[in-house]
């Protein structure tokens, strides 16, 4: 009888480690799982504001050589006026 006690108290220990192992391991995921997130969240927001950089970049970009091929055609124009 003192032996099935002794068992039975062992084994009541035992789960009684796992159920606190468990909950602290349950615990610990949902930490990182919100941590994650919010590096998910971060990454997001930082890959959204380079596309916008580049999108702003490339239109400004679009604007100079725009600018640029203007005063070579206006230069080029007047030459032939000047030679023509």
């Amino acid at each position: 009888m003192e032996t099935i006690s002794f068992v039975l108290g062992m084994a009541s220990v035992v789960v009684i480690a796992i159920a606190i192992v468990a909950v602290y391991a349950f615990v610990k995921v949902r930490e990182h799982r919100e941590e994650l997130n919010i590096l998910h969240r971060s990454i997001s927001e930082t890959e959204n504001n380079i596309h916008l950089r580049i999108n702003s970049e490339t239109a400004s970009l679009y604007s100079v050589i725009d600018s640029r091929f203007d005063k070579l055609e206006s230069k080029l124009k007047e030459k032939q006026l000047i030679k023509g």
